[in-house]
């Protein structure tokens, strides 16, 4: 179907899911809530096709390609742990040396000349950190010397907050910083050795769900950024000083999670999520999911969905995007099990796949089961907390 070195993009709820070749990608890596999925093409125009499935009992809530070595991670939700593929995701091995918590949420990969880095976050919340490209990681206990971290909780069982995703600043690679789900943005100054907490953004009056942050993405100039969670959406101009809500949970995406910036233009940005949180997906029998895209950083917005079916009701949990010369490539992939793909900025999408397994963050999945399926889905979420204890 494809050559020896396929071009790899990756669709995960919480890796590193923006990838860059010269290339249209060949192989598209997924992670799904029965393991790793791996789609191929040909050529641009083929149709993608299901090549493999690996670890298929395992919930995939994150992938990470690394380029530089060829290695793709993959971490698993419900204590599965952590795996590493050395053949672009056709099979894998564990990769769990110093990892004591083996619930991974988040995976992310920085370079540092020629260094790489690796970051690997976990529920509960914890840190590891890899300078061995996966052989062994070390924890970073410092998230935990920030005030408050008894208030640190997630609503659904087990009510154990995680670690939702991992970013640094763009031109000082110690400077880190860690959204936790639900309780605090965190940021290090010091190669992940301590930790401060940032609250401008907090909103007393609004912040019902206290501090739940989903990601944080920057532009060129460090001191603008912007954050989606469970509160809607926001930027800031000042380096996290005073912020600004550009979204909020009363708008079209009331729970924006998937999001980028366009590589090509940083003031665009592409974001996806439901109309409401979880909690009404099962009475309303629909997320009601969109794609929405803004040309001025947030201040305006609108809704790219061309397409996308209109009755759509399972939650577009991940998102992936690769960048290939002087154009970009969307994957979008939903809690019900459909992929969907755009090749010109979300103007126009089409079905990639359907009928998969649920391509869902930890317990998402379960609000579009039967009632019956759903009851064993929670117990298996708290038997899981119990784990923990």
């Amino acid at each position: 179907m494809v050559d020896a070195k396929p071009v790899i993009a990756v669709l995960s709820c919480n890796g590193s899911t923006v990838t860059t070749d010269h290339r249209p990608a060949t192989r598209l890596i997924v992670a799904t809530l029965k393991g790793v999925k791996v789609f191929e093409r040909g050529a641009t125009r083929d149709a993608w096709q299901l090549r493999s499935t690996a670890l298929e009992d395992k919930h995939i809530s994150a992938i990470l390609y690394e380029p530089r070595s060829g290695l793709v991670f993959a971490g698993a939700h419900w204590n599965q742990g952590l795996y590493v593929s050395r053949d672009g995701g056709l099979s894998f091995e564990p990769s769990m040396n110093g990892i004591s918590r083996p619930h991974v949420y988040a995976l992310a990969a920085q370079h540092r000349g020629d260094q790489t880095v690796l970051f690997a976050g976990t529920e509960p919340s914890a840190l590891y950190r890899s300078d061995d490209l996966g052989a062994s990681w070390k924890d970073l206990p410092g998230i935990w010397d920030v005030p408050e971290t008894d208030q640190w909780k997630f609503p659904p069982p087990p009510h154990v907050a995680h670690v939702k995703d991992i970013a640094w600043h763009p031109s000082n690679p110690r400077r880190l910083y860690v959204c936790i789900e639900q309780g605090a943005l965190l940021i290090s100054d010091d190669d992940g050795q301590s930790w401060t907490e940032n609250r401008a953004y907090a909103d007393i009056e609004q912040d019902m769900f206290r501090h739940d942050n989903h990601r944080v993405l920057f532009q060129s100039n460090p001191s603008r950024y912007i954050m989606c969670g469970g509160e809607g959406l926001d930027v800031t101009f000042d380096d996290g000083a005073s912020w600004s809500k550009v979204m909020k949970r009363s708008d079209r995406i009331g729970y924006p999670d998937a999001m980028f910036i366009d590589p090509r233009d940083e003031n665009t940005v592409y974001v996806a999520g439901p109309q409401a949180g979880p909690g009404l997906w099962a009475k309303w029998g629909t997320s009601n999911p969109t794609f929405m895209a803004s040309r001025d950083f947030g201040r305006t917005w609108q809704e790219r969905r061309n397409g996308l079916p209109e009755d759509l009701v399972g939650n577009i949990e991940a998102m992936g995007l690769h960048h290939h010369g002087d154009e970009i490539t969307i994957f979008a992939g939903t809690a019900t099990g459909e992929i969907y793909v755009t090749d010109d900025a979300a103007l126009n999408w089409s079905r990639l796949a359907t009928g998969l397994p649920s391509i869902a963050k930890n317990g998402h999945f379960r609000w579009f089961l039967p009632e019956a399926e759903r009851a064993a889905a929670e117990a298996m979420m708290r038997e899981c907390g119990e784990a923990y204890a």
